[in-house]
């Protein structure tokens, strides 16, 4: 193994890209020997700018130690949603509840690692990704978690209007920045399309002006479609609303601003009643719902942008769309698909989607209606050959819990002649159910009755 003696840096070793040597540090109550590592991937000889950012650290590390942990707490409770379903955590551990300290014993130091231009950081090791850990930025104007990967490749740029953004060595540049959302500040990972080569474009700095312009009106607009999500009579939200009532629907938090090399822009939303995440397109007229990949490859996407149904994506047969609505008493993300066969949107399912638009939370009940009189006219057959828990026994089932008991909703489906209908899986029948609305009033069907 090759060796050097460095007037700055000591005796050091070359293992495949690096230098390195071992170091013996006493940090967070604790002493460790951890690695120091000098980038060299061509072995082209340690570099003055390396040196130099070295004696920089050596000067600057108790103050890394004092500042840091907040910016790793902060970057915790930023991916926790991710961390939590990738490890067992503690009670402790909790969202709310981690510490700084307690970070500290999941995570651990491992290396000292300066780049070829003279910027550096540690990485660390930690309990949800034990083989790669993280890696801290240290060598900015203040600290910023990446990933490992991004450090051992670094690509960086600080553009004048957007700030700091490392590459992800992939296909995006990331930056960060705070928002208030819900009234609280919080941290937004700012996502723009692009090679490491390409760099910011002016249409993304342009995009990302426009967005920084109206985000306030764009929050306030997201809020309000959400509540009326929840409450489901957008009349009934805007008395609200005239009233001084505050929004607040904190069950789903933008985490990303995505914006691609075309302009468009939008949320990366996590979405606590399913635990996962959702796309919130903000550059065209009207905010829509889709999924993250289809957000992420919108520009790319076989689509169109309908005057009364807004984003729709092509599918196998006809187009579909994301909506967010209260079903059983619970708030969800839920397909549209409109059924066309390659052809475009007609009148007639234009106005059976509107007529759902117009919905309001009154026709809920007659879905729990038509639900206890389908249930409790089969019941007796329902109970010999169905495992019913206690709830749905015939002396304590009840049209508000028989719903959420029996019924799994799965889409908004609209027929080529513009019947529309809720469909729903049930233990009862093989075939499904369908709750179709098209005349006005809620008609409890077989599914096959309206998808064939």
């Amino acid at each position: 193994m090759e060796k050097l003696y460095d007037d700055v840096l000591g005796t050091l070793e070359f293992d495949k890209t690096v230098w390195w040597k071992s170091l013996n540090v006493s940090m967070y109550g604790s002493s460790e020997n951890i690695e120091l590592l000098i980038q060299d991937v061509a072995q082209e000889g340690i570099l003055d700018i390396q040196r130099d950012a070295y004696l920089r650290y050596c000067q600057n590390v108790d103050l890394y130690e004092k500042s840091v942990p907040s910016y790793i707490l902060d970057y915790y409770k930023f991916h926790f949603e991710e961390i939590d379903r990738k490890v067992e955590l503690e009670d402790v551990f909790g969202k709310n509840q981690v510490t700084e300290n307690e970070l500290f014993r999941i995570t651990s130091l491992w290396y000292v690692f300066i780049c070829r231009d003279g910027s550096y950081g540690w990485i660390l090791g930690c309990s949800w990704n034990k083989k790669d850990g993280f890696a801290v930025l240290l060598s900015e104007s203040e600290p910023r978690i990446i990933s490992s990967k991004q450090l051992r490749n670094l690509h960086k740029i600080n553009d004048p209007t957007l700030g700091l953004f490392i590459h992800d060595g992939e296909n995006s540049w990331k930056g960060l920045e705070q928002h208030h959302f819900f009234g609280e500040l919080e941290n937004l990972e700012i996502e723009l399309e692009g090679s490491s080569e390409e760099g910011i474009t002016p249409v993304q700095q342009k995009a990302y002006a426009e967005y920084t312009q109206k985000k306030e009106d764009l929050f306030e607009a997201f809020s309000k479609m959400m509540l009326t999500a929840y409450v489901g009579d957008s009349a009934q939200v805007d008395e609200m609303l005239a009233s001084g009532q505050p929004i607040v629907v904190q069950t789903v938090l933008p985490k990303t601003l995505y914006i691609d090399k075309e302009g468009n822009y939008g949320w990366i939303c996590y979405t606590a009643w399913n635990d996962s995440y959702m796309g919130v397109l903000l550059s065209e007229a009207q905010i829509q719902f889709m999924q993250p990949e289809q957000l992420r490859n919108y520009r790319n996407e076989e689509k169109v942008v309908d005057e009364v149904c807004g984003v729709l994506f092509k599918d196998a047969t006809g187009w579909s769309k994301e909506v967010v609505v209260r079903l059983t008493e619970e708030i969800c993300t839920m397909p549209v698909t409109i059924r066309t066969y390659g052809k475009p949107v007609s009148d007639k399912q234009r106005a059976s989607y509107q007529k759902f638009i117009e919905l309001n939370a009154t026709r809920w009940e007659g879905i729990k209606d038509a639900t206890l009189d389908y249930y409790m006219e089969g019941y007796d057959d329902f109970v010999e050959y169905l495992d019913l828990p206690d709830s749905l026994l015939r002396e304590n089932v009840t049209r508000e819990n028989v719903v959420p008991g029996l019924l799994d909703f799965t889409q908004l489906f609209i027929k080529t002649n513009g019947r529309i209908a809720w469909l729903c899986e049930c233990p009862t029948t093989d075939d499904g159910l369908a709750f179709e609305f098209t005349n006005g009033e809620i008609q409890l069907i077989s599914q096959s009755d309206i998808v064939s």
